[in-house]
């Protein structure tokens, strides 16, 4: 069902989603999910050869059996043709191939399976269909191990990997947003190394056994000597044809892209025109988000174009009644972030005519540094540690798509390290929205706790700012709690993880004074001797002194509600 969208439709009026989920997406997702567990049982089967041969042939039979039933190999063979030609067609449908290399890299790997899977079945399956060759572990490692060590074993190895890592790149880009996916990522991840390094593993001890078994019986070679050198030919002339079909194929594919694109670049070009004045001239079919990457137009894609976000959304100024309605997936996805008649997903419009579009969200990235050097010996200074953490994050996925709120807490991180980082700080841990740093190591504690309050400073500012489009985009204002204090900590960098870090009850202050700023209902606290030691004069707002659990001694802390309090105390000191 396609959602009609009218050209005099009322300004403002959310857009309804669709009853129905997807399909492309769905069998995408379905037959790879199917594809994906044959590979995980075959690869299973594979391990068992550190038993031994005779017993990775045994659960061959029991482990295999589902998948060579009618019903088995309907889904196996159905999903397999389905897969690829869903992945063909994305890829024809695609205008160009500037896009992150995470997506780069998994069109790659999925491109070249198919030729190594043809070689590979062309030997076992259409070798037992044709002239009844056995498909038995102990046959199969006679082929490849014994006959071809140098060639068949290592482009064995070659597809194993291929196709692991083509599956795990989107089984992580489905799952990674998905409530549990955080708590399983450790399981999962483990699960995905050591599976086919127990296949190989399997494999080449199977190998070692079947050397073993023939050098104590001389007979055993002779027992596999089951296929002529004329069906070796044949079978090898099939691998080979399939091949070139299935080139001929792909090439065809980017042929026709090729000449749809020039042929719409010459004939029916679209103008895409931006806020700056900048605009971009594609062929029509382009979408909007890949107008905006062929013309170097920085635009948000969380999801990677897919529609399972709305943070490429636009907000379209001129030309809204030429675009094509909305398709399912992003009828569903404007009609969760209810969103107006005039804002569309980049990823999904395809305009047909010239249009007028405002990205509504930024690609905003700041970059960290790992280490300093200066760190690398751990000693005792005074140290500024500071404490920051978003408020309401838990309210953050009520409502709202999982790429969007993971959009938010990824640009509300990248500002508050940039901040740190900006003023000479160090983030040692990020847990969450919690960020804890520290300023201080490689310099005095009056400089330490000066840049600490700077980098407040501008954290207030930037934070200000992605506030108001959170608000505008999200219905989510940013609100933050912070505390600061001075100590002392033994400092230096941790080898086992390339960071710098810190050790002191002076990172318990920070954190016990970011929790009170709850209970008073401010933004900021500092330590009042940390506020002197920077050579700060007391600023007329609300101090207090309290008892922090597990310290000896009262903290007088200095209460900042507003970003006017803590704009003033850096005014006088500079007056």
């Amino acid at each position: 069902m396609r959602v009609t969208q009218a050209p005099e439709a009322i300004e403002g009026a959310p857009v309804k989603a669709s009853r129905f989920p997807p399909v492309e997406r769905t069998l995408r997702m379905t037959t790879g999910l199917i594809l994906f567990s044959f590979a995980t049982t075959h690869f299973l089967n594979h391990a068992c050869g550190v038993l031994r041969l005779p017993t990775m042939e045994a659960i061959r039979l029991v482990l295999l059996w589902p998948w060579r039933t009618y019903v088995g190999q309907t889904l196996l063979y159905g999903s397999l043709l389905t897969h690829g030609s869903l992945g063909l067609f994305a890829i024809y449908r695609r205008r160009h191939l500037r896009i992150p290399p995470a997506e780069l890299a998994q069109i790659l790997l999925g491109l070249s399976i198919p030729p190594l899977i043809i070689l590979h079945a062309v030997n076992v399956r259409v070798g037992h269909f044709l002239f009844g060759l056995p498909e038995s572990y102990p046959w199969l490692i006679y082929r490849y191990w014994h006959l071809s060590p140098f060639v068949g074993v290592p482009r064995q190895f070659l597809l194993l990997l291929v196709l692991w890592i083509h599956g795990c790149i989107g089984l992580r880009s489905a799952m990674r947003f998905k409530p549990w996916y955080p708590k399983w990522m450790p399981v999962l991840a483990a699960l995905a190394t050591v599976i086919p390094l127990l296949a190989i593993s399997g494999i080449i001890d199977a190998g070692h056994d079947f050397d073993a078994t023939a050098a104590q019986d001389r007979n055993f070679l002779a027992s596999f000597n089951l296929q002529s050198p004329a069906q070796a030919a044949m079978l090898a002339k099939i691998g080979e044809l399939s091949i070139l079909v299935y080139i001929g194929l792909v090439g065809a594919v980017f042929a026709g892209h090729g000449l749809r694109e020039w042929l719409q670049r010459r004939y029916r070009a679209v103008t895409v025109t931006y806020p700056d004045g900048k605009q971009a001239v594609v062929p029509r079919g382009f979408s909007i988000l890949e107008a905006s990457r062929w013309a170097g137009v920085s635009h948000m894609s969380m999801c990677g174009g897919r529609g399972r976000c709305s943070t490429c959304r636009v907000r379209v100024r001129a030309g809204l009644e030429t675009l094509p309605s909305p398709n399912v997936a992003e009828a569903n996805t404007l009609a969760a972030i209810q969103a107006e008649t005039n804002i569309r997903l980049a990823c999904q419009v395809r305009p047909h005519e010239d249009v007028d579009v405002t990205p509504l969200l930024t690609l905003g990235r700041w970059g960290t540094k790992a280490l300093a050097a200066n760190l690398s010996a751990s000693t005792e200074h005074e140290i500024a540690a500071l404490f920051i953490d978003l408020r309401d994050s838990t309210k953050l996925a009520d409502g709202r798509l999982p790429y969007d709120a993971f959009y938010v807490i990824d640009r509300y991180v990248g500002a508050v390290c940039h901040a740190v980082e900006a003023s000479g700080g160090h983030v040692t841990s990020i847990a969450g929205d919690g960020v804890m740093s520290f300023f201080g190591g490689d310099r005095d504690a009056r400089s330490a706790s000066r840049a600490a309050i700077f980098a407040l400073q501008e954290l207030w500012r930037t934070l200000d700012a992605l506030s108001t489009e959170f608000e505008s985009a999200f219905d989510f204002p940013l609100r933050f709690g912070a505390g600061c204090h001075l100590g002392l900590a033994v400092v230096g960098a941790l080898e086992s993880r390339q960071t710098a870090q810190f050790l002191g009850e002076v990172g318990n202050i920070a954190s016990r004074l970011e929790s009170l700023t709850k209970e008073l209902k401010c933004t900021m606290i500092l330590s009042r001797e940390m506020v002197e030691r920077a050579g700060f004069a007391m600023p007329p707002v609300e101090t207090r002194r309290v008892q922090i659990r597990s310290v000896s001694r009262q903290i007088e802390l200095i209460v900042f509600r507003t970003k006017d309090d803590l704009d003033h105390l850096i005014a006088q000191e500079a007056n």
